[in-house]
């Protein structure tokens, strides 16, 4: 099966972000209207009502607090709407190039890539663990997206995966503009380490399961540029 990535596939997915971010501009605009409008339209509550003020029943008591639990939500839905809109941001500038708002921690950023759940769960643990902030994917196509967002400092990706594999993400990810910086490390157990295309496309390469020691002396020279 060809699980080959075409340059028309990511920019389908760019055109669907910049979609989403327009969908989620629109819904925070027209939240922010329908709040303000409330605001300015909805009788006060019954809290503000004087205590000698009639109240029939439980059924009139929701009634009165109807308007205070109406603006609650909206102004809640508002504040969902505005992070939607800021995610949507961050990945669409992370697709197109442009540097996010968000600023980078000391700590190097490690982008761990494995379809097997168990071994992404061990290896960002470790790495977690040894003072890296860790970011996962399942596969070399989220890889890919996710490298455009977050820019780590270093890939550890497996090689047999779905979809995209390891050395057909590691070769798009070198010719990014965006992702050309990320140091890549291979990490697989069903390629040889001294394979030559892996040696080409990675700049560490170790078999799986690895020395503890040696896995993490890796990603550390990978980190520090060595």
């Amino acid at each position: 099966m060809d699980s080959s990535f075409r340059s028309s596939r990511f920019d389908k997915l760019l055109v669907e972000c910049g979609r989403l971010l327009a969908i989620a501009g629109d819904h925070e605009r027209a939240l922010s209207e329908l709040a303000e409008q409330l605001e300015h339209e909805l009788p006060e509550t019954s809290a503000t009502r004087p205590p000698d003020s009639p109240v029939a029943g439980t059924v009139d008591q929701a009634v009165q607090a109807a308007p205070h639990d109406l603006r609650a939500s909206v102004r809640r839905l508002l504040e969902t709407a505005r992070q939607q809109r800021l995610r949507a941001e961050g990945l669409h500038a992370g697709l197109i190039g442009e540097p996010t708002l968000q600023s980078r921690s000391a700590s190097p950023i490690v982008l761990v890539v494995d379809d097997s759940p168990d071994s992404v769960e061990t290896v960002a643990l470790f790495l977690e663990l040894s003072g890296f902030q860790v970011i996962t994917a399942s596969n070399g196509l989220e890889a890919l997206v996710a490298a455009h967002i977050a820019r780590p400092d270093v890939a550890v990706l497996d090689v047999a995966m779905p979809l995209l594999n390891g050395l057909e993400a590691a070769r798009l990810l070198k010719a990014s503009p965006v992702t050309q910086h990320v140091r890549l490390m291979a990490y697989t157990a069903n390629w040889s380490i001294e394979d030559s295309a892996l040696k080409e496309a990675f700049a560490g390469v170790l078999a799986k399961p690895a020395n503890a020691e040696k896995f993490l002396a890796t990603v550390q020279q990978l980190a520090a540029g060595a």
